[in-house]
């Protein structure tokens, strides 16, 4: 858990960085947000470092990359454009590591941070959570279309786990690129520039608490982070709350424990 913490510091560290020279929007999100608010660093038990970025900023960071491939190594950026990645939201892979994902196709990805990157979603919030609503499936049948086999996750009674498993025999009939291309026909109607809420629809799954007023979103304060300072948003407590409540309030001790399943190795 260290270990692994401790080279997705240095990703981290290292895109923000980038992001700072090359004038790049990006702000910590979710668990490692709370981490900062919290904890002034890594949740305790938590393996996985969570970054948000407008589309247009990350596709700047991606040119980056592509340009300074040679430089940048060990380090390389996974999206859907790298064949055999199974996601829509992107990720800063560390080469001197490999990992063994539990039901999922290896595609040469080592120890990584997350970057889930900001479209538009609407002019009212109302617009936004109508949106997002109707796109979030398309995530969760991408999700399903890469899994190696059925498993029943979360997935709490027979009548849902029935129903998934016809649900997982479509995606795999159709495909991840069948889901992808419907999916970004929509993101290309609803540009980050134009609309006045924004949010990751690429790989969403709770459309109501995705939603994000761009104005605000935009506006960024310093947090404390480890031995670094990261960008975050100076209305954090509300994003917050909004997504996970009173998240100050520790959770039960059975319940801290890290989420991914995989294993991480040294090259």
């Amino acid at each position: 858990m260290e270990e692994i913490q401790d080279v997705s510091l240095e990703i981290l560290k290292k895109v923000a960085d980038i992001c700072e020279e090359q004038c790049l929007r990006y702000s910590l999100a979710w668990g490692t947000l709370i981490g900062a608010v919290r904890h002034h660093g890594f949740i305790p038990w938590d393996d996985d470092v969570d970054i948000q970025m407008p589309r247009p900023d990350y596709l700047k960071l991606k040119a980056y990359f592509l340009e300074h491939s040679k430089e940048l190594y060990p380090l390389r950026l996974f999206d859907e454009d790298v064949k055999g990645y199974p996601y829509l939201l992107a990720r800063v892979s560390n080469d001197d590591y490999v990992i063994d994902t539990d039901n999922e196709k290896s595609c040469g990805m080592g120890i990584f941070i997350d970057i889930y990157i900001l479209d538009g979603t609407g002019d009212s919030f109302e617009e936004a959570w109508k949106y997002t609503s109707s796109t979030c499936k398309y995530p969760r049948l991408i999700f399903l279309s890469t899994r190696k086999h059925y498993h029943f996750g979360t997935t709490k009674g027979w009548g849902k786990r029935i129903l998934k498993i016809f649900v997982f025999l479509y995606a795999k009939l159709m495909g991840k690129s069948y889901f992808e291309k419907k999916l970004m026909n929509m993101i290309d109607k609803n540009s980050y520039g134009k609309k006045e809420y924004v949010g990751c629809v690429s790989w969403c799954e709770r459309p109501k608490y995705a939603v994000i007023r761009k104005s605000e979103y935009e506006d960024m304060i310093d947090f404390e982070f480890e031995k670094y300072k990261f960008k975050g948003p100076r209305l954090y407590d509300k994003y917050l709350r909004q997504w996970y409540g009173d998240y100050m309030q520790l959770p039960p001790e059975k319940d801290r424990i890290y989420q991914h399943l995989y294993k991480a190795y040294k090259k």
